[in-house]
């Protein structure tokens, strides 16, 4: 990893819980581009060992890719306390928070990075629906689902998007997991026609999406719908064997599906010079 790499850490407004949206990560130069990464639901992205976004972070960094992780807002953060119980933590963390919630905190964020990082161009990279949140503020949704839900737009001047990264994001659950649309958040997604609409109204210059083949919550078919809407799309990559979240490869734990897609991506992403100062 370069020895001029500035490890940083902010706070953008949020509209739940402890009212924060943190974003850390390691800023490099200026000349290079800048990834965002985007947690799924109820998930935690910072720089501490073992957080996949830590992992995924580092390993761009050592791309010389600048790159910051946001977590959105909720009442706890303290994940590691609960174990195993994931529905204690998400009704400990998320018990009341809405999509249009989650999705400001979002957009908070970006406004934050571009207005006062002053990163006029980015590359947005979400996992499950945090590629959603990012498909859904590309393609302008977004201004929709604040007003309907009476939250201000954060969003003055929305940055250039030089890349919108997918990993794991579909319009349609299995049917064998619609027990989970009662969970905070995701009992209040937008409808699949929304979504729809934001895929083919992208804004981003470039498209990109990875499938994990043993994704056991979306359906490559659904992941792909969302892909191909998108104007700009460049490439539907499918990793075998891996799973949903990206973290094992035939049930045995693993980065190695990080690694792939920074692998696959580099070239692309340093392709596209960053903004200067």
């Amino acid at each position: 990893m370069t020895e001029k790499m500035e490890i940083i850490s902010h706070c953008a407004r949020g509209s739940f819980g402890d009212k924060r949206v943190l974003i850390q990560g390691y800023i490099i130069s200026k000349s290079f581009p800048l990834v965002l990464l985007l947690h799924g639901v109820h998930g935690c992205a910072n720089l501490a060992e073992g957080n996949k976004y830590g992992v995924l972070a580092r390993l761009l960094a050592q791309e010389s890719i600048n790159v910051l992780t946001i977590e959105t807002s909720r009442k706890t953060r303290d994940r590691d306390a609960y174990g195993n119980d994931r529905n204690r933590w998400i009704m400990d963390a998320f018990k009341g928070k809405t999509y249009a919630m989650d999705l400001f905190d979002v957009a908070s964020a970006i406004s934050f990075i571009h207005d006062d990082l002053r990163w006029p161009e980015l590359w947005l990279w979400g996992f499950s629906l945090g590629g959603l949140h990012f498909l859904i503020l590309t393609g302008g949704i977004y201004k929709k689902v604040l007003e309907r839900a009476g939250l201000k737009n954060p969003i003055t001047t929305f940055p250039k998007i030089e890349g919108l990264i997918l990993s794991g994001s579909g319009d349609e659950i299995r049917p064998e997991n619609g027990p989970s649309f009662h969970e905070p958040i995701l009992d209040s997604l937008p409808c699949q026609e929304m979504l729809l609409e934001a895929a083919k109204n992208t804004n981003a210059e470039n498209v990109y999406a990875f499938y994990g083949s043993l994704d056991e919550t979306f359906a490559k078919e659904a992941c792909r719908r969302l892909f191909e809407l998108t104007p700009t799309k460049r490439d539907f990559i499918v990793l075998e064997g891996v799973d949903h979240s990206f973290r094992t490869v035939n049930g045995i734990p693993s980065i190695s599906p990080l690694i792939d897609m920074v692998n696959y991506l580099k070239k692309h992403i340093l392709k596209n010079p960053g903004p200067t100062r």
